[in-house]
């Protein structure tokens, strides 16, 4: 009963309101200087009269009343101003909306591109908390557990071995040679940083050409622990006459097709963008230990203008190599200690595999016209080992050697090159590859 008299209540109070704002309207036709002021029997504000139950037309009342409340225009120097800000704010936001449409034509022929700018924002949502910002390197280092015991639990491992990365199929108006600089790194869930494999400034590129279209890699720093998901992160840039002509070769990133196996197993990969096409050798290697490979050379010297050339390989997986240097026509990197410095230095083995180290050294004759002719080696046999060839004169056109190891899961390993001209220590550093942090 008592609603019922208060909603009667209220639709006296509307109609009331209905009807004085009706004759204010007629009044201001009639006459605009003797229109009422109404605020001071305005029912909405009347603490008395207001009620949270009366109809709408209350609302609309004020509203109506709120719409008409006259405005005063701003002098000419303001008015001016308004209109400055107003185009300034409508040509920002031309130019966001058209480089928005840009990026989005660039990345819409790219599906990778759109992948990788997704997998950025996903992975800040879900470690940046704990594993700091997104380009942050891993910082664990290879050899954790050579001369110390190894977490309860560790093990052998199933690792990801990278043996080459190259640029083919060039396309959107690129031609050989291209300039090159940018980044390639492995992440995987022992703390899902960067472990980078190929890293290059603006202004240190590598130069690419249709002959050698293979990035030099300088990594992992670690073994890559083959436990979903393991992500292949690139981005890839084209040097320009100018920054502003700088093109993307390349922006990626992927989880490769890494299957169980029981065995060890060579993958390829490829991944088109809309440049290019990235090309990967990959191996999953099973039960693997980790391997730090280091040289110095304990007699004799490298010779002028002989190249040379020192990969790694494992016994399952023998038709690709880790190729830890390439001296190419450059001085052969060895400080006054002898300590050769390696492009790459870590490799996954089988436990119950080989290691095997191997080098290749070839002269290059100078033709007196600042041109070289470059005498490629043979391949490296055991009969050619045998016959002494390790031992023949810097005059021959080729010297190889090779020497094998088996892994351990601590601890270290030795043996020697010698190739006649100088003898090289080869020192292996063994390790189990823990997939937790401590």
């Amino acid at each position: 009963m008592e609603n019922a008299e208060h909603w009667e209540d209220a639709k006296v109070k509307s109609e009331a309101l209905r009807r004085r704002v009706i004759a204010e309207e007629q009044a201001v036709e009639r006459s605009p200087g003797k229109a009422v002021d109404r605020r001071a029997q305005d029912p909405i504000e009347d603490e008395e009269t207001f009620d949270l139950f009366a109809p709408m037309e209350i609302d609309e009342a004020l509203t109506a009343r709120l719409a008409k409340k006259p405005t005063f225009p701003p002098d000419a120097e303001a008015a001016a101003e308004l209109r400055k800000a107003a185009m300034a704010r409508e040509l920002a936001w031309k130019k966001y909306n058209a480089e928005c449409v840009e990026s989005y034509e660039q990345m819409g022929s790219d599906s990778y591109a759109i992948g990788a700018s997704k997998f950025r924002d996903n992975w800040n949502a879900l470690w940046s908390r704990h594993y700091g910002p997104f380009e942050a390197n891993t910082e664990i280092c290879s050899m954790r557990f050579t001369d110390e015991p190894a977490p309860f639990g560790t093990s052998t491992s199933h690792t990801l071995q990278i043996f080459s990365a190259k640029v083919t199929g060039l396309r959107g108006g690129l031609t050989w040679p291209l300039d090159v600089f940018g980044m390639v790194a492995i992440r995987d869930t022992i703390d899902h940083r960067r472990n980078i494999v190929f890293d290059r400034e603006r202004d240190n590129c590598q130069t690419l050409t249709k002959k050698d279209p293979y990035l030099v890699l300088t990594g992992p720093t670690r073994a890559v622990v083959l436990m979903d998901p393991v992500i292949i992160e690139v981005k890839l840039v084209v040097k320009g006459t100018v920054e502003s002509e700088d093109k993307v070769l390349s922006y990626l990133a992927v989880e490769p097709d890494t299957s169980s196996t029981l065995y060890s197993k060579l993958l390829n990969m490829a991944y088109t963008s809309k440049l290019s096409t990235l090309e990967f050798t990959l191996a999953h290697i099973i039960f693997s230990v980790e391997a730090t490979i280091f040289l110095r050379v304990i007699a004799g010297s490298w010779p002028d203008g002989f190249f040379g050339r020192f990969v790694a390989s494992t016994a399952s997986i023998d038709q690709d190599v880790v190729l830890l240097l390439h001296s190419g026509d450059k001085i052969f990197p060895c400080s006054d200690d002898g300590n050769v410095k390696l492009s790459r230095c870590v490799a996954s083995v089988e436990v119950n595999g080989k290691l095997q180290v191997s080098v290749k050294a070839w002269k290059v004759a100078n033709s007196g016209k600042g041109k070289y002719e470059v005498f490629m080696p043979e391949e490296a046999n055991e009969d050619y080992v045998e016959e002494g060839g390790a031992h023949a004169p810097v005059t021959d056109s080729s010297v190889g050697i090779k020497v094998v190891f088996t892994p351990k899961e601590a601890y270290r390993s030795d043996d020697t090159l010698d190739l006649g001209f100088c003898k090289i220590k080869v020192t292996v550093v063994w390790s189990l590859i823990s997939c937790n942090l401590a």
